[in-house]
């Protein structure tokens, strides 16, 4: 009963990881690779199937497949996000999916990373490293390691590396030996008391069955040898327990004061490590802050627009396209607002009763308008082409990305002048060349505020 003990002790004790994988052949691939590292795996074949199992398992990390039937894996890493009880489990896709969208989006709903489905085993030891479910007692040849740890590297050639937090890494080690050292000594007393007690016990009962009285013989009475000497016995057993569980006692009071010292230098060390994890993420969380300002900035500097121009028309499409992949390469979640803004043109109408631009080298007072066809409409529908309705209905990136846009149409009232029409303007060209400046889209990343309530 013993080992079966100490079985359970080191089987509950054993990391968990579930794989999310419809492949049998891939389920079992990555399992072997796994159970090598004393990891305990769990399979399951569906998205929905993961989240019924976590309902009621606790796991260290979850492999997700990208495609399977039903949820596929990103519908099924942000359920996984979104339930309070499993958001802290950290998500790998292991997939074919390769490219840098895709590893943006599974970064923005909350995935560690994405590893190939023939992942190299150092590059998968390396991600467990990372993640503290393996200790490091690696003695396999590494040569190849750089060229295979650049098929986990997903990040874009020049893009700076993610940061990795080796604070963290070694508060969860330390963590570990704190509580594998209060394991040990609660099993090594566990075992000592169990010792003297089973001692003791086989004494009392091998020296009461010494004394024994047969069905005919008269039983001694209590001034009897008989008596007397098996009493003597098992007071001499119980005082063998006593004295056993008296130094048992005196020897962990003795070692507690040193193992104590061990553990509170050890918890200073993760505290001093925590603080340092702590000052990386500010730093990071500055740097990333000061990413998007750049970005704002730059993609507002080319954001004019033709007077006959749609503001959100097909032509606008890879423009926000390159915008969002950039977002997703950065981790963004929350918002981006792209606002419609009207420029005062100098315009005179044609035959037909539309307005068209006046000529340049016409002078002001020819101008039939000073204004915007669309300056009394406040409606995005018309400023909006089919195509860009569609890509902004159904993208990846603004469906599966935590990233929300937002249009605004502002009519004339409402739209904000980026310079300033000069007084003493004679000619329409001048007029125009300003207004064009004025006629433009203004782009605001609003990153999602943590002490908002999910909607």
């Amino acid at each position: 009963m013993r080992w079966e003990h100490l079985i359970a002790r080191r089987t509950a004790a054993m990391k968990h990881a579930l794989v999310v994988d419809d492949s049998k052949s891939a389920q079992l691939a990555l399992k072997k690779q796994l159970e090598a590292h004393d990891i305990r795996v769990s399979l399951v074949d569906s998205g929905e199937a993961a989240l019924t199992f976590l309902e009621h398992e606790r796991v260290d990390v979850i492999f997700m497949d990208h495609t399977m039937p039903g949820m596929d894996g990103l519908e099924t890493l942000a359920a996984v996000k979104r339930n309070p009880r499993t958001a802290t489990i950290p998500v790998m896709m292991y997939t074919t999916k390769e490219g840098a969208v895709y590893v943006g989006q599974a970064r923005a709903l909350g995935g560690i990373g994405v590893l190939p489905k023939d992942v190299h085993p150092q590059v998968l030891f390396d991600m467990l490293l990372k993640l503290g479910l393996v200790q490091d007692k690696r003695t396999t040849d590494t040569k190849d390691a750089p060229a295979q740890r650049r098929r986990f590297d997903d990040s874009r050639e020049g893009d700076p590396p993610t940061p990795t937090y080796r604070g963290a890494e070694l508060t969860a080690l330390l963590s570990r030996i704190i509580a594998d050292q209060a394991a040990l000594r609660a099993e090594i007393r566990y075992e000592r008391n169990e010792l003297a007690r089973a001692t003791a016990a086989e004494a009392i009962a091998q020296q009461t069955t010494a004394v024994s009285f047969g069905p005919d013989a008269a039983a001694p009475s209590r001034s009897g040898l008989g008596f007397g000497f098996a009493a003597t016995l098992i007071a001499a057993a119980a005082l063998v327990f006593a004295v056993a569980a008296f130094r048992d006692a005196r020897s962990v009071a003795a070692a507690q004061p040193a193992e104590s010292a061990d553990a509170s230098a050890l918890r200073t060390q993760v505290s001093k490590l925590e603080a340092s994890g702590r000052a990386d993420r500010v730093r990071d969380d500055a740097r990333h802050s000061k990413a998007l300002d750049a970005l704002q900035w730059a993609v507002n500097q080319n954001a004019s627009l033709a007077f006959d121009e749609l503001p959100f028309d097909d032509a606008r499409i890879p423009y926000v396209r390159d915008l969002l992949e950039r977002l997703v390469s950065l981790g963004f979640r929350g918002r981006v607002r792209i606002e419609s803004h009207l420029g005062q043109f100098c315009l005179v109408q044609d035959d037909s009763g539309t307005y068209q631009l006046a000529a340049p080298d016409a002078p002001i007072e020819a101008c039939t308008l000073i204004g915007h066809p669309l300056d009394d409409s406040s409606t995005v529908t018309d400023r909006q082409s089919v195509a860009f309705a569609e890509f902004l209905r159904s993208s990846p990136l603004v469906t599966s990305s935590g990233i929300a846009v937002e249009l605004v149409a502002h009519d004339r009232a409402h739209s904000l002048a980026a310079v300033t029409q000069p007084t003493g303007v004679a000619r329409a060209g001048e007029w125009n060349e300003i207004a064009a400046r004025n006629n433009r889209l203004e782009f605001s990343l609003i990153p999602v505020d943590a002490n908002e309530p999910s909607s």
